[in-house]
C-alpha cells in the first residue's frame, strides 16, 4: 500500500491520471461496519481492474479530540492494508483544514485523482459545520465539478440486538473492560500499540507508563498476547493499575525497549 500526505497529493497532482474507487473516514478501531466498506472497495477493483482503491483518513481523530481513540495511525494503516487497499491518503486535520467546506474538499478530490466510485456510510458528512456535504449530496456535488461518480451508500451494520455498530460504542465497551463484546463488534481483538514505550523489569514482569494516547480498559487483570517486532507471539498477563501497564510474559522475553503490539483477550 502506498501512503501519501493528502496535502501533497492535492498540490502535486501525483495521481491526477489514476482512476480510483475511494472511501473517506476516520476508521478509528476498524470495526465490522468499516470492514464492509473496505470489502466493497475490493469488489469494485475485481469488477474493474483499471481502478485503484483508495482510503482517505486522518492522522488524528477530529471526532474525539480530548478523548482516547481506539488505535494509532500505525495500527490503522495495518488494518487498512490488510484489505488489499492500494493507496492511503492521510489528512493532517489542521485549523485551516477544519474550516474547509465540503464542496471545496470534493473539488480537491476531483483535481487530485480521477474519482470513479465513492463508498461511504449513510451517516457520512464532510466539511466545516457551516458548509457540510452529506452522503446523499455527494453525487450532485461531484457532478457540479464535472465528475460523474458512482456513490455507493452503505447502510449501518447492526449487532444482534439491533444496535448500530460504531467506534463510539466500542470505545465505551473497551473503557468498561467489556473486551469480548468489543471484539465481537470490531471483528478482531483489541490491540494496543507499545512501539514508543520503554519498560523497566520488576521481578518477572515488565512495567511501563503508557505513551500512546490509545484508550485502555479499566483497571484490572487481562489475558493478553504480545506481537514482537520479529513477528513472534508471546502469551502474557496484563495488569492495569493507576495509569501503568504491567506485562508478565509466560516465557522470558526482553521488553526493556520493544516495538511491539499488545493484544487483549
Amino acid at each position: 500500500m502506498r501512503i501519501y500526505d493528502f496535502n501533497v497529493l492535492a498540490e502535486k497532482k501525483l495521481l491526477c491520471d489514476v482512476p480510483v474507487a475511494l472511501t473517506i473516514g476516520v476508521f478509528d478501531g476498524v470495526h465490522l461496519g468499516h470492514q464492509k466498506i473496505f470489502t466493497r472497495l475490493e469488489e469494485c477493483k475485481k469488477s474493474d481492474s483499471s481502478l485503484s482503491t483508495m482510503v482517505i483518513t486522518f492522522g488524528t481523530n477530529p471526532k474525539v479530540r480530548g478523548l482516547n481513540p481506539l488505535d494509532t495511525l500505525r495500527l490503522r494503516m495495518e488494518y487498512i492494508e490488510s484489505f488489499g487497499i492500494d493507496i492511503c491518503a492521510v489528512i493532517d486535520f489542521s485549523h485551516d483544514f477544519s474550516k474547509m467546506s465540503g464542496r471545496e474538499f470534493i473539488r480537491l478530490l476531483c483535481t487530485m485523482c480521477r474519482v470513479r466510485t465513492v463508498i461511504v456510510g449513510e451517516d457520512f458528512k464532510c466539511g466545516s459545520p457551516s458548509g457540510q456535504v452529506t452522503a446523499l449530496q455527494l453525487s450532485d456535488v461531484f457532478r457540479s465539478y464535472g465528475c460523474e461518480v458512482n456513490v455507493d451508500i452503505i447502510p449501518p451494520v447492526m449487532d444482534r440486538n439491533g444496535t448500530r455498530i460504531s467506534s463510539t460504542h466500542i470505545r465505551q465497551l473497551v473503557s468498561q473492560g467489556e473486551l469480548k463484546l468489543a471484539m465481537s463488534l470490531a471483528g478482531s481483538p483489541y490491540r494496543y500499540d507499545l512501539s514508543d514505550n520503554s519498560f523497566r523489569k520488576i521481578g518477572d514482569s515488565y512495567v511501563t507508563t503508557p505513551v500512546s494516547t490509545q484508550r485502555l480498559p479499566e483497571d484490572g487483570q487481562y489475558p493478553g498476547e504480545l506481537i514482537l517486532l520479529t513477528g513472534e507471539k508471546v502469551k502474557c498477563t496484563v495488569s492495569l493499575l493507576n495509569d501503568s501497564i504491567s506485562i508478565k510474559p509466560v516465557i522470558d522475553t526482553d521488553l526493556v525497549k520493544a516495538d511491539s503490539i499488545l493484544i487483549f483477550g
